[in-house]
């Protein structure tokens, strides 16, 4: 191999290991009281689940539920991270509420199926331990964007130009999946839309690591006209870091 060839080579290794190493950040929302920034959020069939915290931990925080249509907010003391081989197990105290057997109270999440890997682009909330019970999130580990509504399970994929949606009905009924959708932002938030058969799916978020209002909505639209449209009660967003 030339001296040249071989430079070639490596300067390609190394733009190689640079986008590997650049990864995934992520962003997680939850309308808590308003839309902000949480540590962690849970989609499951029949409840949503949130914890809001604050910037240093251990400290108080909030959880917030949506079942049954209606949203209920708990204050809760956030405790110092418990990590293990591969995982990590936050624990949560709630007033009035005395904690179960070890491990009590807490929300579980991987420390391998994790966005600081470029093998993933969504860290892995295993579940949540709360009074209410065990549940057990949804995962999606390439997803662009993981998202809940009152009546929806929301995926968007985007990759190599390719942007794609998929739902899935609360009810348990099937949900759509649209293929040849567009990414672009507007109106201060990432806009995924796609059109099909005269119907225009879209899915909005605001990124708040780029000054972005937080918040979003699935809305669905035929011929200009807004048939429906459903706020999300939480949301994560990845994008290439």
């Amino acid at each position: 191999m030339t001296i040249q060839r071989m430079g070639t080579v490596l300067a390609g290794l190394l733009l190689a290991s640079l986008g590997m190493a650049a990864g995934f950040q992520t962003v997680s929302v939850a309308d808590v009281d308003g839309a902000r920034p949480v540590r962690f959020w849970c989609d499951t069939p029949g409840r949503v689940l949130a914890l809001a915290v604050p910037t240093t931990a251990p400290g108080p925080g909030t959880l917030a539920q949506w079942a049954g249509g209606q949203r209920s907010l708990t204050p809760v003391q956030v405790g110092v991270d418990d990590p293990g081989a591969g995982q990590v197990y936050t624990p949560l105290g709630i007033p009035g509420q005395p904690a179960p057997a070890d491990p009590g109270y807490f929300v579980h999440s991987s420390t391998i199926e994790n966005a600081q890997d470029p093998a993933y682009r969504m860290t892995h909330v295993n579940g949540f331990r709360v009074p209410a019970g065990t549940f057990t999130c949804r995962y999606v580990p390439q997803a662009a964007v993981l998202a809940a509504t009152a009546k929806h399970t929301v995926i968007v994929w985007d990759s190599g130009g390719r942007v794609t949606y998929a739902s899935r009905n609360r009810d348990g009924t099937p949900g759509v999946q649209l293929t040849g959708g567009t990414h672009t932002r507007a109106g201060g938030r990432e806009v995924y839309r796609w059109t099909q058969r005269g119907y225009t799916y879209s899915v909005s978020v605001g990124n708040p690591q780029l000054g972005q209002v937080p918040g979003g909505e699935l809305r669905v639209s035929r011929g200009g006209a807004v048939l429906n449209t459903w706020p999300l009660q939480a949301y994560t967003l990845s994008t290439p870091r």
